[in-house]
């Protein structure tokens, strides 16, 4: 089991449609342009998408960070979908930093 990390500064994520449009699935680019917080909608995704990365030991230039979906359930718990697997994640917020978590294995 491998277990993968990644901590975000959420400012440095205002005004980045074009990233937005680079890493965010179909399905999170259309929740994206619905959030109200936009800078705070692409950091979460962007820090577990990296830390899906280093849980499987990939660099972000190996995997099309558009097929890593982070799915939100309706009870609010997320998870990774990744090749029609899942894999368990959780997010954090607080202040400007988010944090997220996934476990791969």
């Amino acid at each position: 089991m491998n277990v993968g990390i990644d901590l975000t500064y959420i400012p440095r994520f205002l005004d980045k449609e074009g990233l937005a449009k680079k890493v965010l699935s179909k399905s999170e680019l259309n929740e994206y342009y619905l959030s109200r917080r936009k800078e705070e909608y692409l950091a979460s995704r962007f820090a577990l998408k990296e830390a899906f990365l280093k849980s499987i030991k990939k660099g972000i230039l190996d995997v099309d960070l558009k097929e890593i979906i982070v799915v939100k359930e309706e009870s609010g718990a997320i998870h990774i979908s990744y090749l029609d697997k899942d894999y368990p994640a959780s997010l954090s917020h607080e202040n400007e930093y988010c944090i997220g978590v996934v476990i791969y294995g």
